[in-house]
């Protein structure tokens, strides 16, 4: 009877010991971090414009106001009428120093008081679709950004005042 006592006890401590090893335990102290920033904003400072189109007797053309210039120009047969036009020019506000994406529709309808559309392309001198804001971080930044278009026109595209509107959104990246 002595034998099966033994191997019992030799279990019962094999057990105990296995339970020890697997109670061990290891940590890490470890650091978290952030940036707190100004909040980031867009103003308006003019809106797009293209002027006064003539459209063309016959055939068609394109009507164009870059990002880099209030310049509207006419290809094709048509031809600047009077007045004057504008790129969309915003300012950008926030935290000196940061990337901030700038995000806008590639195209939007402008329409006239029925239900003839215009479809504007847009661009602008974002590089890349981001701005940097001038200053460094801790200072507040602003930095310009300018949004142009462009639409076709042709002998059979009706008269009439049109507009439309789009949206220019900003975040930080």
């Amino acid at each position: 009877m002595r034998i099966p006592i033994s191997y019992g006890l030799a279990a019962a401590l094999a057990l105990s010991l296995a339970g020890a090893a697997s109670a061990q335990t290891n940590s890490v102290t470890t650091t978290a971090t952030t940036t707190i920033l100004r909040p980031v904003t867009i103003t308006e400072n003019n809106a797009l414009a293209f002027a006064k189109v003539v459209r063309p007797s016959s055939g068609s053309g394109s009507v164009t106001i870059t990002p880099g210039s209030d310049t509207v120009a006419v290809t094709g047969t048509g031809a600047l009428a009077a007045g004057t036009g504008s790129q969309g020019k915003y300012t950008v506000n926030g935290e000196g120093g940061q990337v901030v994406a700038v995000t806008y529709p590639a195209t939007f309808d402008m329409t006239d008081s029925g239900s003839d559309t215009l479809t504007v392309t847009l661009s602008s001198d974002a590089s890349g679709g981001t701005v940097t804001l001038s200053g460094t971080a801790g200072s507040a930044g602003s930095q310009s950004l300018k949004i142009g278009g462009s639409f076709p026109v042709t002998s059979t595209t009706p008269t009439g005042a049109y507009s439309g509107q789009y949206t220019v959104s900003v975040a930080y990246q």
